[in-house]
Order: structure tokens, then sequence, then C-alpha cells
């Protein structure tokens, strides 16, 4: 089940792989090559040549060339020497987008697991959810504190750090996703009339034909709950292990040195270990 099929919501979240160097380096080529300084001395630099050729004018010509020249310069002058400036911008458009994808998401698993709160066999696991739910955010936060004691919030390591770890935050988030669904789906299978049934039906010393097919139903009705709560239980541990080793990277963090050449060698490690970690916490959706 992808995101967009899991959750309801109308944004979509970034991409793992949109927080990467080869998405960074190519959202800037972009930026330098379709901006209108880019574009438009060209456009008018080809005008001017075919006018300053057709009717023999040296000025258009030269200045056919100059606009030519200047377009082109301007998009390495973008791409070399703005870098920097331009890869945060990008990583912090990615921010703002996850930050209203979780949003919503947010409130969506929060209501569907105090809805779930409300069935008696499903309470503690509801609780579990939401304190999960309440953990990661927390988590993230100070993840965030943290890199801005490290790093600047306009260098690019700061928002490829971040957005590393709001993925990893997201993971969680969409396996209690999923768990609100697995939860809805069980609460109308009555596990207390099941059990309370079978045991009438086995207690009959020859039970009737009518009887043994109830039995079969109703077992099956049961080992379904039982397989719906198991996948809960998977899910829920998998988002411990996530936390767990995001709480790891974090304190790793805490004690680096802040000087550059070594804090930055940590850092990638570091981002690819929060990478690593978000495609793991969705190993079993994926199976």
């Amino acid at each position: 089940m992808s995101r967009a099929q899991e959750t309801s919501t109308s944004t979509a979240s970034p991409k793992p792989d949109e927080y990467l160097p080869v998405a960074i380096q190519k959202a800037v080529v972009q930026h330098g090559m379709k901006h209108p300084v880019t574009i438009y001395p060209i456009a008018l630099g080809v005008s001017a040549g075919v006018v300053g050729l057709l009717f023999n004018i040296p000025m258009l010509l030269g200045a056919a060339v100059g606009l030519g020249l200047l377009g082109p310069l301007w998009a390495l002058l973008q791409i070399f020497f703005r870098h920097e400036a331009l890869g945060s911008q990008y990583l912090t458009t990615l921010h703002q987008k996850q930050k209203q994808y979780e949003a919503s998401l947010v409130s969506q698993i929060e209501t569907g697991l105090k809805d779930c709160a409300q069935t008696k066999e499903l309470k503690a696991k509801a609780k579990t959810g939401i304190a999960q739910l309440k953990s990661v955010r927390v988590k993230l936060d100070n993840v965030q504190e943290l890199l801005g004691m490290k790093l600047r919030p306009n260098e690019i390591t700061y928002g490829r750090f971040l957005g590393a770890a709001e993925q990893v935050s997201l993971s969680v988030l969409d396996n209690l996703n999923i768990v609100v669904g697995l939860l809805k789906s069980a609460t109308s299978i009555e596990p207390g009339y099941i059990n309370s049934r079978l045991k009438e039906i086995n207690l009959k010393k020859k039970p009737s034909q009518e009887e043994e097919d109830q039995r079969r139903s109703l077992q099956d009705r049961l080992d379904l709950w039982n397989k719906q709560l198991l996948k809960v239980d998977q899910l829920m541990a998998r988002n411990e292990e996530a936390m767990t080793e995001m709480e790891r990277i974090s304190a790793a963090v805490a004690q680096w040195q802040t000087g550059r050449k070594f804090a930055i060698n940590d850092f990638e490690s570091a981002i690819k270990q929060l990478h690593a970690l978000a495609l793991q916490a969705h190993e079993y959706d994926e199976a």
C-alpha cells in the first residue's frame, strides 16, 4: 500500500530520493536553465539575429551575440555560484510540503485512534498508537533543535538531515495510518460475542450441523481478528525500532564537534543512516 493509497490527504509528501544530492543538483540546474534571465535574452538574441541578418543591421547582430551570451552566463552563475542558496531553497520547499502533508495526516490518525479507543478490546492498542504519535513528533522537534545548534538553517546539509529525519517520522506516521485502518476493520468483529458463542457450542456433546457451520464461521472471524491485531503489533514494533534508532543517531550527533570537515563527514553518514531507516520502517508494508 503506497502513501497515496493509504491516506485521503490531498497534499503529496516528498519522497526520500528527493533529498538526495543528485535531486538537489537537478533542481539547481533546472532553476538556472529555466530562469527568465536565462530564457528571455536567448529568445531576444535569436530574434535580433534573424532581423539583423535579413536587413543587414550590424547593431542588431552585435546585440544578438551579447544577448545570446547573457542567458548561458546567467545560468552558469546560478548553477555554480548560487548552488548552496538555491539548494537550500529547494529543500525548504520540500520541508513545507512535508509539513502540510503531516498536519493533515496527524489529524486523521489522531481522530481514527481516538475513535478506535472507544472499543473496549482495542482501547489498549489505540492508546499505544496515540503515544507513538506524540512521541515521534517530540523526537522530530528535538532533532530540529539539535541541528540548529550544529548547523545554520540555510545550509544544504541542515536541510538534507532534517529532510531525512522527517522521512523517518513520516514512515512512523504512515504505519500508524495503516494501524488505524486495521483497528477500524476489527471493530465490527466482536470477539467477546464470538468467544461466548463458541463456548456454548463447544459445551454441547453433539452439536447440530448448523452449529458446526456456525463454529467454523465464528472461528474464521476470530482468526481474522487475531490476524489483524498481529499486523498492528508488528507495525507498532517497527515504529518503536525506528524511533529508537532515531534517538541513537540524534545522541551521536549531539556529541560531534562543530569543526567543518569533521562534522560534515559525520553528518553525511548520519543522513545515509536516516534514509535507510525510513525505508526499513516500511519493509513490513512492502512485503
